[in-house]
């Protein structure tokens, strides 16, 4: 009986059926969206920089930086930079030089402009402001007295910012008997995550001091929650409309049908048995476009997360 009820209204059966169909495929698209777009854009956020900074009053020794290291997961960790600070002697100047771990460092910080590639054994990095006042340039060797060697300027660094001071170098840090002042990372986190995961290595490490960069985490937070709350508003308005349809299509439907509802009841049809025949009517056009939906809702997905969020 369906099966002919469809094949005389084709056209209706077919508007019920799009309605559903595309109602259901952003619906679906949407919510893939939603519960997996904020793990991507955690991701994204950290062109921002590192979001938790550890320090110690003793320096940070390279068992103490190995042991935070392994206790983040690694699914988590975009990257994790050491820093050693001291006053070197460089090309007949005192400047502040940085040891650290430089790819790394360029991990957590993909918003540095390096003009040339980070140094190898023998080379140096050195910041904007350092080149324009040593007047050094890419293959420039300079002297760094304190060291009693010579380097080459592998690459200039270009921030904006006061990175642009310092000559960064590789290898093992500066004094402290190769302790480090401070480390930088970048956790893919935010909002309470971020804090359970900052206090759990904080019980663990008792005798360092790890401190999230709230200017950076609250941004991150801020924009993650609006941006949820946009796609639900969007979900839910998506969802209402694909309902609207429906009814609209359905309502229609009975309408058109009521004269052989009449003479259905007219010779002994009881209503249980007309409102089953409608649900049947109601559930395959549903179950189609469901199946549909499952396959064109997670391309959807699919095109909007590489074309928006990349």
């Amino acid at each position: 009986m369906q099966t002919a009820f469809f094949l005389r209204r084709r056209t209706r059966s077919l508007s019920a059926f799009l309605a559903v169909t595309i109602g259901a495929t952003a619906l679906f698209g949407m919510l893939v969206v939603y519960f997996a777009a904020p793990a991507s854009l955690a991701k994204a956020f950290r062109v921002y920089g590192a979001n938790v900074v550890i320090t110690s009053s003793a320096g940070l020794t390279p068992n103490d930086l190995r042991r935070v290291r392994e206790a983040v997961p690694p699914e988590l960790l975009v990257g994790f930079a050491p820093y050693s600070y001291g006053s070197v002697m460089f090309s007949n100047r005192v400047v502040t030089a940085v040891s650290t771990d430089l790819a790394q460092a360029a991990a957590i910080n993909p918003f540095w402009q390096i003009d040339g590639r980070l140094p190898s054994a023998g080379e140096v990095l050195i910041g904007a402001e350092v080149a324009r006042a040593l007047r050094l340039e890419i293959g420039s060797i300079a002297v760094i007295s304190d060291l009693g060697t010579d380097a080459a300027v592998s690459g200039v660094l270009k921030t904006g910012g006061n990175e642009e001071n310092f000559v960064y170098l590789g290898g093992t840090p500066l004094g402290k008997n190769s302790a480090a002042d401070l480390a930088e990372m970048s956790v893919s986190a935010s909002g309470e995550a971020l804090d359970a995961l900052v206090i759990g290595l904080q019980n663990e490490f008792s005798h360092l001091t790890l401190k999230i960069i709230r200017r950076v985490a609250h941004s991150e937070t801020a924009a993650l929650g609006k941006l949820a709350t946009l796609m639900l508003i969007v979900t839910i308005f998506t969802l209402a409309l694909a309902m609207i349809c429906v009814f609209s299509t359905m309502t229609a439907v009975v309408l058109e049908r009521a004269k052989e509802i009449g003479l259905k009841k007219a010779i002994g049809a009881n209503e249980s048995a007309i409102v089953v025949e409608f649900l049947c009517h109601a559930a395959a056009i549903g179950a189609g476009g469901g199946v549909c939906c499952c396959a064109l809702g997670y391309a959807f997905a699919n095109f909007v997360s590489q074309s928006v969020f990349g």
